[in-house]
């Protein structure tokens, strides 16, 4: 299949879970990709092997999405060595649990300014050269805390929710110039940072997770790389400012609750 063939897409924290996943997948069809992470030893092994599986080019760019220097890096990387900027995928994030009480104001910080912030950096730096073919899609990982609350992830909720409202903003605002700007917000997803809790937590936390949702059972990668390859591709061509929740029916439910350990 080809369903990007002949675009460049640049993708942060790249390096494992949803991003690495995005990756593969928009590879597969053909794109070209300029990965972004902090972890670069992944990052550069993970392109590597879809470099050899897919015989696209791809690009493995060391990227810390707090920083406005690499991150305008990682972007000129892609024009200057891929061809352009076509599709962008806001991805990097950090997990910072706490009570709005007891959080501190660094912590607070380093929520909103790696996933939320961050996006302000790339798309400022992709915008332009998007808007100068008159063409793009920007795709930002949300997430279904934004939707539903639930105990101690008030600064991961709130940046996601701005994601969301930047999201609504700027597809509104360059629709017209043809960039188009949507979101995914996942529900648990069995990713290395979730696979990492359940060996600190127990098992009975894939449980409770999987429970949180009307399918009981928890999502896979490749079910969010779908809904981005989708987002991204030209059949997504008349969509711009939603928000789709690949999220086996959690919002669907009356609450969320995990259970205080």
């Amino acid at each position: 299949m080809s369903l990007l063939l002949g675009k460049t897409a640049v993708i942060t924290g790249a390096a494992h879970g949803i991003g690495l996943t995005i990756a593969q997948t928009f590879a597969r069809e053909g794109a070209r990709i300029a990965m972004g992470d902090i972890d670069l030893p992944a990052l550069e092994r993970e392109a590597a092997a879809i470099r050899q599986q897919y015989a696209v080019e791809v690009r493995a760019v060391a990227c810390d999405v707090t920083s406005s220097a690499e991150v305008g890096h990682l972007i000129a990387t892609a024009v200057e060595k891929l061809g352009g900027c076509d599709i962008l995928v806001n991805n990097a994030a950090v997990a910072l649990g706490g009570t709005i009480t007891d959080m501190s104001e660094e912590d607070w910080q380093r929520v909103l300014n790696t996933n939320l912030t961050s996006a302000f950096r790339t798309i400022r730096a992709a915008l332009p050269h998007m808007l100068a073919k008159g063409v793009g899609s920007i795709i930002n990982m949300a997430s279904t805390q934004a939707h539903r609350s639930w105990p101690h992830w008030t600064a991961y909720a709130a940046a996601k929710g701005g994601l969301l409202a930047m999201t609504t903003q700027l597809a509104g605002e360059f629709a017209a110039r043809g960039i188009r700007v949507n979101a995914l917000s996942p529900g648990a997803i069995n990713t290395p940072m979730n696979e990492r809790r359940m060996r600190e937590e127990g098992p009975q936390l894939r449980e409770r997770l999987s429970a949180m949702h009307a399918m009981e059972r928890m999502g896979e990668p490749d079910e969010v790389a779908a809904a981005a390859l989708f987002l991204a591709s030209d059949a997504a061509s008349f969509i711009t400012g939603q928000d789709i929740k690949v999220d086996g029916g959690l919002c669907t439910l009356p609450r969320y609750h995990e259970p205080e350990q």
